[in-house]
Parts: structure tokens; sequence; C-alpha cells
């Protein structure tokens, strides 16, 4: 029964342990994706001060790295937070077993007296010999033979609390040096965090002082913006009436899908939220849909997709199977693929290069092109979804990371 115990205490310990390692892991996992997306800032943050004309996107940059900043900082709090907690459990379990080892070498130096004083053979063939009759005498050996056992079991319980005191120990001096690792992490993220936060007070300062000016170039950009959306659709609503034309049931403003298509259209849906991301590396540098301006609050903006930053010379995939259906090129010579997934089209643009063409098959994660960069060295993928003619937020389709 107590081997038993002994046992189930062990799994218990052992599950605690991979509980714990798996947690640490998830924290690292996180902290590092944290400090890649803070790297590309800093990157990002050297090319537009060079430039005089990325006030609006210098200030939008900064305000996002404090935010990650503020995120990793959260994340080593709770690293240390949960070493502190580790180091007094494993202070107490260290107690406990010098405790036990104490009290189990007491017990068996007491035994080893014992056997000591009654070692010699003579004494011990006398105990048998002296037995009143024969089932005394096999009673007799069974004690002799258990108490050797447990001798043995005693000795070897030593062993085995001094391996797992030495262990404790040893896993004690790693955490506590993980624990300074962490606190000087976090030391340095604060001290970074302050000079962003001095650095972002100044830009609002300039971005006050000359708010039209900067309001006017948002609002004038929001104008292109719709433009294209608008562009988007007519063009969606083109093609929408093509597939439609002669077709018995076509349905106004949908698509008109044939079996293949349909198949195509029901797994595109089937994989809601699991759809892979379409850069590799990346974060969202703007999200869909109504939102304050990022830096003139007093204005609203509407985005018809997602914003992804990546680094220089990111390549982009496509997020399912499906065909390409366009390729359109702006005045500017910026490159955008269209790929039809049943009803569904996912629209990748400003690339710099492709590399598909029209009427293309693509499976999901094939490469279709390379985003470009501008000069003050932002990447960014302008990544739109559309159900028929209408746009539908990208994030509840794509995993999250």
């Amino acid at each position: 029964m107590k081997k038993h115990i002994y046992l189930l205490l062990l799994l218990l310990l052992c599950f605690a342990f991979a509980k714990a390692q798996s947690e640490k892991a998830a924290l690292e996992e996180r902290k590092a994706k944290i400090q890649q997306e803070i790297n590309q800032f800093d990157r990002l943050l050297k090319n537009v001060r060079k430039e005089e004309k990325t006030m609006v996107l210098l200030v939008e940059t900064i305000d996002k790295k404090i935010s990650r900043t503020q995120e990793i900082i959260n994340l080593t709090n709770k690293q240390a937070n949960t070493l502190t907690r580790n180091i007094k459990a494993n202070a107490a379990e260290i107690k406990k077993l010098e405790v036990e080892i104490k009290a189990l070498k007491a017990e068996y130096a007491e035994m080893i007296v014992k056997a000591y004083k009654s070692k010699n053979d003579q004494s011990r063939l006398m105990f048998l010999l002296s037995s009143e009759d024969f089932l005394q005498a096999y009673k007799r050996v069974q004690y002799l033979q258990s108490y050797a056992n447990y001798r043995k079991k005693q000795a070897d319980e030593i062993l085995l609390k001094s391996t797992a005191l030495a262990d404790k120990n040893i896993e004690l001096e790693n955490e506590k040096k993980e624990k300074t690792r962490v606190l000087d992490l976090n030391q340095r993220q604060r001290a970074a965090l302050k000079t962003d936060k001095v650095e972002q007070v100044d830009l609002l300062a300039v971005v006050k002082a000359n708010e039209k000016k900067y309001a006017a170039d948002i609002k004038e950009k929001s104008r292109e913006r719709n433009k294209i959306d608008r562009e988007l659709r007519a063009l969606i609503a083109a093609d929408i009436k093509a597939s439609n034309k002669g077709k018995t049931g076509a349905v106004a403003n949908k698509f008109f899908l044939t079996p293949e298509a349909k198949l195509l259209a029901n797994n595109f849906i089937s994989n809601k939220g699991k759809l892979p991301w379409p850069v590799e590396e990346g974060f969202v540098s703007r999200r869909y849909g109504k939102q304050p301006h990022p830096v003139v609050r007093s204005l609203t903006i509407d985005s018809n997709g997602l914003r992804l930053q990546s680094p220089s010379g990111a390549k982009v995939r496509a997020i399912f199977e499906g065909e390409v259906i366009r390729i359109t090129k702006s005045k500017y010579g910026i490159l955008a693929v269209h790929i039809r997934h049943g009803n569904y089209t996912s629209i990748y643009d400003n690339l710099k290069l492709v590399s598909v063409e029209k009427g293309d098959r693509v499976k999901t994660k094939d490469r279709i092109g390379e985003i470009f960069t501008s000069n003050s060295g932002e990447t960014e993928l302008k990544f739109v979804l559309m159900q028929d003619t209408e746009t539908v937020d990208p994030a509840q389709w794509i995993a999250r990371k």
C-alpha cells in the first residue's frame, strides 16, 4: 500500500513538473514572437526617422512598439512570479527532504548498531536453535529475513531521497539564475519603454501642433482607399454578372456556383479560423472595420481588410486552394493578386513581384508574390477577404497566432 502511495506521489510530481515546463515553454514562445515584432518595429523606426513625410507612420509604429513592450513586460512579470512560487515550493521540499533524510539516517544507524551487537553467526544460530518448535524456528527465519530486507529498503530510501535532494538543489539554483535573467530582461524592457514613451510624447506634440495638416493628409488617403474599394467592388460585381449570365437560378450580387465551386466554397467555410496567414512572419498593423485613427483620434477610418507588417523581402502565400482570377497593377506599379475560392475571394495587395498568372490553380500556402517595401522601410501587405461583393473580417478566418 505504501509503495502505491509513493508511486502516486511520484506521478503527481512528474505531472506538475511537466505542466510547469509546458507553461514555461508557452511563455518563452510568446515572448519570442513579441520580441520579433519589437525588433521589426525598431528596424522600421530606424528607416522612418530618416523620412520627413512619415510623421503619422512614426507615431503609429512607436505606439505599437510601446504596446508590445508593455506586453512583454507583463509576461516577464508573470514568469518572475511563477519562478518565485517555484523557488518557495522547492525550498520547502528541500527542507522536508532534509528532515526525512535525517530521520531515516538516525533510524538506519540504530539498526546498524543493533545488527553489530548480534552480528556473529553463533548468535543468530543460537537464536534459531533456541526455538521451542519448528514453527517458531520458521517464524524466526522469516523475521531475520524481513529485518535484513527492511535494512536494505531503508538504505535504498536514503539513497533515493538524497538523490532527490541533490536534484532539487540543482533545480533551485537554476530557477534562481532564471529569475535573475528574467528580472534583468524586465528592467531592460522597462528602460526601453520609458525612452519610447518620452519620444511618443514629443511626437504627439508635433502632431498636435500640425493636426490640421495631418488630418487633411489622412482624409486624402481615406478618399483614395474608398475609391479603390469602390473599384474593387465593381470588379467583383462584373465577375458575378459574368458568372451568372445565362444561368438558371442565378441570384443578383452572388456568384453562380458549379458543383465543383460549391464544394470548394464549403471546404473554405469549414476551415474558418484555421486558414494559414498569408505571410509566414508578421503582425496585424491595422484591424478590419471602422476604428479611430491611431494618431489623430478625432478621425475615424474604415479598413476593408487587414494590414500585415512583415520583414523586408517577405513572401506572400495563398491562404487556400483556388484559381487566380485577376492580377492588377496600380499607376504606381503596385501589384495585387485575386484568388477565387468558390464565392469567396482573397486579395493580396501592395506587392512588388508576383509569381503566378491569371488562370493558375494554386494550393494552400503556394507562393504568389513578394511584398513591396517603401522608402521608409515599411513592408505591409494589404489583405482583403470578400464573400461575393461584401468584405468580411479576415481575422475571423485565419488562425490565431
